[in-house]
């Protein structure tokens, strides 16, 4: 079969609603359609008593299903549903007065009801059936003019955007659209005026906003970031440590070698290389708030002749925390979740034996995403 025929054959991916959304389109279809004939039926009738005027035109269910279905898509917004109609109903008008044949009429009216939409930025498919209706409607709608523009077609319209508007606030569906946040942490890389770019150089018009584009770029940049993030391992990110630290090292040697490398922590090993634990600054500083605290409680006791004596923290042993390691060949995600929750800028790596590897966190993973973005 040629590939022409088989793109025309391929079934397209239909609209992302689940089976309660379809149905809660539909109803409200039927809700809005009916509430606007019925309205319109009632102002016309009192208005314009014996006039031959239809309260209700077809294209209004074409509206419906925008309104009702893709409340969101910038075609159904109310500007450009009640703009686009209304405008392409004079356009219809204007064509059916100037060339009263409507072989010509009618493909006039409907090419330049599109233009007046591009025009005045109101784009509505629908509108295309408005104007040509105008044209093909008949005796009565000739005679009403330039009126049948107001009614039937705009009170229709007007009716049945204020029906959308408050069916679809009731059943959470989103109209009077305002673009979702992203769900990713930092901001895109990719700005508005990329956005513009990329749809000037894509050179066709697409049923989605800049802003809700923006957002999906966002979304889709954040997931492949998880997804790379997840092939990495923790032996693909490690670095080595600047220095390490031994068991049996006094605190005050293991707090200047923190200073003096402007580390936040450093692993502690053994006399071959596995690993026991890992020291933190935040830990030496906790200590150091307690002796203090320790040593005026322990002047206080002496005043009334009660001794205080409790051992204090001499060693690195003393104060590395125990149980903070990833395994190399665990996801590098492991070693990001395991930093954050112990407030640690890096956490050790090991081998299956317990040797020490490295240190790995958060701005290694970025940094191995971002190479392999270069890369690519």
């Amino acid at each position: 079969m040629p590939p022409l025929l088989l793109s025309i054959l391929r079934r397209p991916h239909p609209v992302a609603l689940p089976p309660i959304g379809q149905a809660r389109a539909a109803f409200g279809a039927l809700f809005g359609l009916m509430l606007s004939g019925v309205l319109s039926q009632v102002v016309l009738a009192w208005s314009a008593p014996g006039a031959h005027v239809a309260w209700l035109v077809a294209p209004m269910a074409a509206s419906a299903v925008l309104l009702f279905c893709v409340p969101a898509s910038p075609l159904a917004q109310p500007w450009p549903v009640i703009g686009g109609n209304v405008v392409s109903a004079l356009v219809g008008i204007a064509c059916v007065q100037l060339l009263p044949d409507p072989l010509f009429a009618a493909p006039l009216a409907g090419g330049l009801s599109i233009a007046m939409m591009f025009l005045l930025r109101c784009l509505h498919p629908p509108g295309g059936a408005v104007a040509m209706t105008a044209v093909l409607g008949g005796p009565a709608v000739h005679e009403a003019g330039f009126a049948f523009a107001l009614a039937p077609v705009g009170l229709n319209t007007v009716l049945l955007v204020l029906a959308a508007l408050l069916y679809n606030r009731i059943t959470g569906a989103h109209h009077v659209h305002k673009p979702a946040p992203s769900s990713a942490a930092e901001p895109s890389a990719v700005a508005a005026e990329d956005i513009d770019a990329a749809l000037e150089h894509f050179g066709e018009a697409l049923d989605v906003s800049r802003d809700d584009l923006a957002v999906i770029v966002n979304d889709a940049e954040h997931h492949a970031a998880e997804r790379r993030a997840r092939a990495l391992h923790a032996r693909d990110v490690v670095v080595p440590p600047l220095a390490r630290l031994a068991p049996d090292m006094p605190l005050g040697t293991a707090r200047a070698i923190l200073l003096r490398h402007g580390l936040p922590s450093l692993p502690v090993v053994d006399d071959a290389g596995r690993l026991l634990g890992v020291l933190a600054l935040k830990g030496l500083l906790g200590a150091a708030a307690e002796l203090e605290a320790r040593s005026l409680g322990v002047r206080a006791l002496g005043v009334f002749g009660i001794s205080g004596s409790r051992k204090e923290a001499e060693r690195v042993a003393d104060l590395m925390m125990t149980g903070i390691a990833v395994q190399a060949a665990q996801p590098a995600t492991v070693a990001v979740g395991l930093s954050r929750r112990h407030g640690l800028a890096r956490v050790p790596v090991v081998d299956a034996s317990g040797m020490l590897l490295g240190m790995a966190g958060p701005v290694e993973v970025l940094d191995a995403l971002h190479r392999a973005e270069m890369v690519a």
